[in-house]
């Protein structure tokens, strides 16, 4: 099993080198400094209300499965940020820089791609119409993460199981 997991960070990391050896892009930068702080954590605060408005058969039911969701999500995403304790790339890969400040000190799991694919899962199992566009802004979250230094592929991942978990787990509870 530590041979796979070695061959997959070394897979992460020539992707990576490959990624930050081609010139940046001014504009992919700023677009991907954009498109992160749209998923910084205040814009959770209103999950919430967007689960009010866009009303539904019980908002709030709707309401109560996003605070679960994210009792789920956030003690989890800590525990394995503190657990694992994965430095960022832009520590180790050479050639890599980060474009952001990050918001601590560990890679695993990106807490923003979680984040994310949470209320993407979560406002998507409860209006459809939403899912692909969801979908689409939580992918680039992740993206951007990756682009800006500041996360390894596997990272975002991780945090896309994690936030389609939490998600899915407070909708199961309370019967949606």
């Amino acid at each position: 099993m530590t041979t796979l997991v070695a061959r997959f960070h070394r897979w992460e990391v020539t992707l990576l080198e490959r990624l930050w050896a081609r010139e940046e892009s001014g504009l992919l930068v700023r677009a991907a400094r954009e498109i992160t702080h749209t998923a910084d954590g205040p814009v959770y605060l209103l999950l919430p209300a967007a689960l009010l408005v866009l009303g539904g058969s019980d908002p709030r039911a709707a309401v109560l499965a996003s605070a679960l969701a994210f009792a789920i999500e956030r003690p989890l995403y800590l525990l394995l940020k503190r657990t694992l304790r994965r430095p960022r790339p832009f520590e180790r890969v050479a050639g890599v820089r980060a474009h952001v400040r990050p918001p601590d000190r560990f890679s695993f799991p990106s807490g923003h791609t979680s984040a994310a694919t949470l209320a993407c899962v979560l406002l998507g199992s409860l209006h459809p119409a939403l899912l692909v566009p969801l979908g689409l802004w939580a992918a680039a979250v992740g993206a951007s993460r990756v682009c800006l230094g500041v996360h390894y592929p596997s990272d975002v991942l991780a945090g896309a199981l994690l936030g389609t978990l939490a998600a899915r787990v407070a909708l199961l509870v309370l019967g949606g």
